[in-house]
């Protein structure tokens, strides 16, 4: 793949949210469009307290199924030009996902559906 193909795969041109479906739509340079359901992405969020750090388990290590509120999405903001922060209903937002890494997830779950 040449630079600018990997470029335009791992650049996003959209957000949106589709509430009917519980999902955050992210449309991609490259003309691909995944829809990341809100579950899929609280529970692939990269942060120390749901995933661990120093060999420590983290939340969903613990205990993987998600409480009120762990689902539902209030925004999300950019994060410099790299990547975005969740903002759970349950008050978390510690989770910084990259681009690379939604566009991993989206290409995970659109390979399950």
């Amino acid at each position: 793949m040449t630079s600018s193909a990997a470029l335009a795969r791992d650049t996003p041109t959209a957000f949106a949210y589709d509430e009917a479906a519980l999902a955050l739509v992210v449309s991609w340079a490259d003309g691909q469009e995944h829809r990341i359901p809100f579950a899929v992405l609280r529970r692939a969020c990269p942060c120390a307290v749901c995933h661990g750090e120093m060999g420590r388990p983290g939340r969903f290590d613990r205990e993987p199924e998600l409480r009120p509120g762990e689902d539902q999405l209030v925004t999300i903001e950019l994060v410099g030009q790299y990547a975005i922060g969740a903002v759970w209903r349950d008050g978390h937002r510690t989770g910084i996902y990259s681009f690379e890494r939604l566009r991993a997830l989206g290409d995970r779950v659109g390979a399950g559906s």
